[in-house]
């Protein structure tokens, strides 16, 4: 039997989780020696560290992985292309762990491998080029190199170049920013990693639309999507899951959960994304606890991690900043100060999926306004709002239960205003989002602002002379943005994306709204095509899906 022959057969197999039934081909390899077959058992144990979830005994130590490699370098003509195999699997794992360092090591190996005249290594070596150049943040030409791999991936009929190509330049899209052709490359990548029945470019697929997927404002999505594909990932998958999975709005909140994250990781090698996804799980409870030193030491933790990853560290600056109470908004990251001054309500960096602390669904609110005597007013992920002191020490103004909230918003939008307020035209016009005519609405902005005032109570006074109106805070005080809020039909979405389908009544129930409500909102997601409708006897469920099916890689 020929090792090179059956150590391509078994490589193909592993790619496509097909392994049962070839056991007596294992066996040889296993048993076969010299420098090729050594070279074959590594490539194959490479790519097994990343599809099989059970596969503990098969797992490389990634950190040797570069140096184990590099043995093959010049070792024979049959060591070559296994060499080169390995190489692509180890600098894949290198990206999802986050391992930058790792991964340029590897691509050093690669370097030589296509000095000594491999002919697949000079072009897979550019893939591993160009994922060190997108996790520097390097993204000017990228796209144009993924364009590139991708043709030349179609001539060599390398379906798992073709993916990944399309992958590379949805990622860089999504570092410059590029959310709407992010998502279009992301779901052609997930259709043909289905075609092509490649299991590891459909994980890195599914994980990066579930990225994108949360960057572009729809983390039900993302939690669906990341929730769905998690129990085939292997452990070195798991981290950047569970990082996906937390900004989209999943935490821990029972023993039950906490299980689940602890099994979820607990296969996880030792590497960046498992240790900053458990750092993000504890920075987002800290905050949510007020623990002032836990939240810094997380903090550290997490920004420590993704540091060698230029997009995630971006997000993770993001995070912190809207996650201080204390933080100036001028010295907030560009990608933030806008909406932490109120100039725009979308929430930075696909963090829409944080609503608040685990404490129940009735209050949905995203965003907080701090305003406090002396200091420039912000907004703040409400998660963060324990961390301003205890209950005695803040005084709040608890959102109203009108989905609307038409007075809630004109207070927010006062507060941010600072000191200089808002004329009247400007009060109005942010609170109905119409022009205000002072003929028509003069009566309307009074009962307005006599509402405000109510509101309020003790808490604040809004000033008002000369057209303009101003608030001036008795304490520290912390108010509710309707702007920044989930509304309904966006947490049942969520709701269901958690359970995988829900009925009517369990949807009321778990958002504390009205079955009628619930009904309502159902109807409009309907007809939106935002979730189906499965029918089976008298059950009826309302189930949600990212609609990718299949799509060939065209060579």
């Amino acid at each position: 039997m020929d090792v090179a022959q059956i150590g391509s057969e078994l490589h193909e197999a592993v790619c496509r989780g097909a392994l049962k039934g070839l056991d007596n081909l294992l066996s040889f390899l296993d048993d076969a020696t010299g420098d090729e077959a050594d070279a074959w058992k590594l490539a194959l144990e490479t790519a097994r560290w990343l599809v099989e979830p059970a596969a503990a005994a098969h797992r490389a130590d990634a950190s040797t992985v570069p140096a184990r490699l590099a043995r093959f370098v010049g070792a024979g003509p049959g060591c070559a292309l296994p060499a080169v195999i390995g190489c692509g699997h180890a600098a894949r794992a290198a990206l999802v762990a986050w391992d930058v360092e790792r991964l340029d090591a590897i691509r050093d190996v690669h370097r030589a491998l296509a000095a000594s005249g491999q002919p697949d290594a000079a072009r897979t070596l550019r893939r591993v080029e160009s994922w060190s150049k997108l996790m520097r943040g390097e993204v000017d030409d990228l796209e144009a190199e993924g364009k590139a791999l991708y043709a030349e991936g179609s001539q060599a009929q390398d379906a798992s170049l073709v993916i990944d190509a399309t992958l590379l330049r949805a990622m860089a899209a999504l570092t410059s920013g590029d959310v709407e052709t992010a998502t279009s490359l992301t779901r052609r990548a997930s259709r043909m990693a289905r075609t092509e029945g490649l299991r590891a470019e459909r994980i890195l697929a599914s994980l990066v639309l579930a990225r994108v997927r949360r960057r572009g404002g729809r983390p039900h999505l993302a939690t669906r999507i990341a929730s769905s594909i998690g129990p085939m990932a292997p452990g070195a998958w798991q981290g950047w899951l569970r990082w996906e999975r937390a900004l989209a709005g999943w935490r821990p909140v029972s023993d039950a959960r906490t299980l689940e994250v602890d099994l979820a990781l607990a296969d996880a090698p030792d590497q960046p994304s498992t240790r900053g996804a458990r750092a993000l799980l504890r920075w987002l409870n800290a905050a949510s606890a007020g623990d002032h030193e836990a939240t810094a030491d997380a903090r550290a933790a997490v920004l420590r991690e993704v540091a060698g990853f230029a997009d995630l560290a971006t997000e993770a600056t993001a995070l912190a900043a809207a996650l201080d109470p204390f933080l100036v908004s001028e010295d907030a990251p560009e990608v933030v100060r806008p909406w932490a001054r109120g100039d725009v309500d979308d929430t930075p960096a696909g963090l829409h999926g944080i609503v608040g602390p685990p404490d129940g669904p009735a209050d949905s609110t995203i965003a907080s306004v701090v305003c406090r005597p002396g200091a420039a007013p912000r907004r703040v992920l409400r998660v963060a709002i324990p961390l301003l002191g205890g209950e005695a020490e803040i005084l709040r103004v608890e959102r109203t239960r009108l989905r609307r909230g038409r007075v809630d918003t004109a207070i927010a939008a006062l507060a941010l205003a600072g000191g200089a307020g808002l004329v009247d035209s400007e009060l109005f016009e942010r609170a109905y989002e119409f022009e205000f005519v002072p003929t028509l609405h003069a009566g309307i902005l009074d009962v307005l602002v006599h509402r405000m005032r109510a509101r309020l109570e003790e808490a604040a006074e809004v000033h008002r002379q000369g057209g303009r109106l101003r608030l001036e805070p008795k304490g520290v005080l912390v108010l509710p943005d309707p702007r920044c809020v989930e509304h309904v039909e966006d947490r049942l979405l969520r709701v269901i994306a958690r359970h995988g389908g829900i009925t009517t009544r369990q949807a009321a129930q778990e958002l504390d709204v009205s079955v009628r409500t619930a009904q309502l909102a159902l109807r409009r997601l309907l007809a939106s095509g935002d979730c189906v409708l499965n029918r089976d006897g008298r059950s009826v469920q309302y189930l949600v899906e990212d609609t990718t099916f299949t799509e060939p890689t065209r060579f």
